[in-house]
């Protein structure tokens, strides 16, 4: 299993199905977001240790698309606050990818400029035409905005 940088302070990061933990244990990844349809084997137990987030979407259809929002946003803030992070999926190719890249939304890329960087970072990455349209037309976000309003209920 290969975990591939995205960012250029490595603090995102996305991969195929987790086989071995040590890499991320070796990385010091304080949260993992498993977009596969599986639950993953082996997840440590250490307590405050690892953040797992399951969130299994289909490599077919967008997601509910505020839940992905809000865990991008999630993602967004745990690396402002100095942590890194992980986005999975089964090939490491769309899902994982599409989650990462609206993180990047988040830290201030546009989605056009996160699906150019995963794309250099990741080969063959979000080669899902729905997830790269959709990634695609995000506008540039900026976290700290959105941190300082009210947050919406849904």
């Amino acid at each position: 299993m290969e975990l591939y940088q995205i960012n250029e302070n490595a603090s995102l990061f996305i991969s195929p199905a987790i086989i071995d933990w040590s890499p991320i244990t070796d990385l010091t990844i304080d949260a993992v977001f498993n977009m596969d349809t599986e639950i993953d084997l082996n997840i440590p137990t250490i307590l405050n240790q690892t953040l797992y987030i399951y969130f299994p979407i289909e490599d077919k259809y967008l997601p509910d698309i505020r839940r992905l929002h809000a865990l991008a946003r999630l993602g967004a803030t745990l690396i402002e606050s100095g942590q890194q992070i992980l986005c999975h999926c089964g090939m490491g190719h769309n899902r994982s990818a599409l989650l990462a890249g609206l993180v990047l939304t988040y830290l201030g890329l546009s989605g056009a400029d996160a699906v150019r960087l995963i794309r250099i970072r990741r080969e063959g990455a979000l080669y899902n035409k729905r997830f790269s349209d959709y990634l695609e037309s995000v506008p540039a976000n900026s976290l700290k905005s959105i941190l300082s309003s009210p947050i919406p209920f849904f």
